[in-house]
């Protein structure tokens, strides 16, 4: 599944930034182009430069035009004025953390509370924003997200839609037990993350997390195995990585971040083990630009599979897996960004039509706004997303054609929504539907989702 939940602070800069740019657009003509917003509003500043509004316009057209640093540099010069606006303070902290400069955006946050000018709406930022950038300072730090929700799904097992199958190159009819069947699902989602700094100057830190997950149908009881299961599985699955994140060259790269990491993972189904896996991963992030980010990463694992009586071939499922993936994000706007990503996955065993090669594109769009229903009611975020996976296998399987090696398409599409609760309670909906098209009728399938969920960080 793919989790979209709901973090308040970076969310609460979305805010900061949302509302300079309602600012910086009511004070210039809204068909101009940015750049030369930016030029008229430079020019304001030489001839009135002791105008404080003038100047958060020209400010917060900098953020809006995607250039931090002078955004940064404009509202510095506010506060050469003793009597600058609390606000002011509030803005640079909210730029100083999207670089990375908590300390900075710390003793800004400190300062601004303190000052009884600052607004009601604006304080509670500030005071969100603070928490946040306490918390990231910390040499050792623990984020944790709990996650309960129910899934509705019309195809679960993912069943061919096709009345006729393949079976041993042969067609047979599809007995009614094995026809597609909508069931819905209770899940329980835990993600804990722990950083450690080690205090050098590439900014060193040992990053480890640990994800579990239990997934319960409703039409699956017991812990009973059969040698043909025709209810999904009840699964349980835990997964750890550890390793040292850092900066390779901190002065030269300032922006690339690398961490080469150990990963170990189990999965049960029905309360017997599945499988196990073990490998290797690295991960890699380079930020272009204040708006651009890059992220790659290679995962290794060997899976192991265990001898049970509803998987008789289990000593020849196991095997090597290889992930390779690249994404870039970009921020079109405060509080909205859009991402693409590629991905190629290889996974061997010991039988030549188990082994396959998958190729995945992925594009998704997220855009934040003000809870519409009540004033300081927190954010909410709309993500839309989409993306199609080819996978080729190496031969054919005997036993549904011997003929024909099998190939799949498989196209996805979603839309989710994240509602703020509170600062660290959302609630989230989800729809999506996957559509499975294949050479050999058996792998024919599609199946529709809805999820909704409770969401706790902390």
């Amino acid at each position: 599944m793919d989790f979209r939940f709901f973090h308040p602070v970076p969310f609460a800069i979305a805010s900061l930034g949302a509302c300079a740019c309602t600012v910086a657009l009511a004070d210039t003509p809204a068909n101009w182009p940015l750049d030369r917003q930016v030029n008229e509003a430079f020019q304001q500043v030489i001839r009135e430069p002791a105008d404080v509004g003038v100047g958060l316009n020209y400010a917060r057209l900098l953020v809006q035009a995607g250039n931090y640093e002078g955004g940064i540099a404009a509202l510095e010069r506010l506060l050469l004025d003793p009597a600058a606006p609390a606000a002011v303070r509030v803005e640079l902290a909210a730029l100083y953390y999207r670089l990375g400069s908590y300390g900075m955006a710390e003793s800004l946050l400190r300062r601004a509370l303190e000052d009884t000018r600052l607004a009601d709406e604006q304080r509670v930022q500030a005071d969100r924003l603070l928490r946040d950038v306490t918390r990231l300072s910390q040499v050792s730090r623990f984020d944790g997200l709990l996650i309960v929700g129910v899934r509705a799904q019309t195809n679960p097992a993912a069943r061919s839609d096709r009345n006729t199958l393949l079976s041993g190159g042969m067609p047979l009819a599809v007995a009614e037990a094995f026809k597609p069947k909508s069931d819905t699902d209770t899940q329980l989602t835990l993600r804990l993350d722990h950083r450690y700094d080690l205090g050098t100057q590439n900014e060193a830190a040992v990053v480890s997390s640990l994800v579990a997950q239990v997934i319960k149908y409703s039409s699956s009881s017991g812990s009973r195995l059969t040698a043909n299961q025709v209810d999904p599985y009840n699964l349980a699955l835990v997964e750890v990585t550890s390793g040292i994140r850092f900066k390779p060259s901190a002065s030269g790269v300032p922006g690339l971040t690398v961490r080469p990491h150990l990963i170990l993972g189990t999965l049960s189904a029905q309360g017997h083990k599945y499988l196990d896996s073990h490998g290797l991963g690295f991960d890699l992030g380079y930020r272009i630009d204040e708006r651009t980010f890059f992220d790659a990463g290679y995962e290794y694992r060997n899976f192991s599979y265990a001898s049970r009586i509803d998987v008789p071939d289990a000593d020849q499922l196991g095997g090597p897996d290889n992930l390779i993936r690249v994404r870039l994000s970009r921020e079109l706007s405060p509080g909205s960004a859009v991402s693409g990503e590629l991905r190629g996955r290889f996974h061997r065993t010991d039988q030549a039509y188990y082994d396959y090669d998958g190729y995945e594109a992925r594009v998704s769009y997220a855009f934040s706004y003000a809870n519409p229903l009540a004033d300081n009611g927190g954010f909410w975020t709309t993500s839309v997303w989409g993306g199609v996976q080819r996978r080729s296998y190496a031969a054919a399987d005997p036993a549904v054609d011997p003929l024909t090696k099998r190939r799949d398409t498989e196209w996805r599409v979603g839309v989710g929504n994240t509602f703020a609760l509170s600062g660290a309670w959302s609630l989230l909906l989800q729809l999506e539907h996957l559509q499975t098209n294949a050479n050999l009728p058996n792998y024919r399938n599609k199946n529709s989702s809805l999820y909704g969920a409770v969401a706790y960080r902390f």
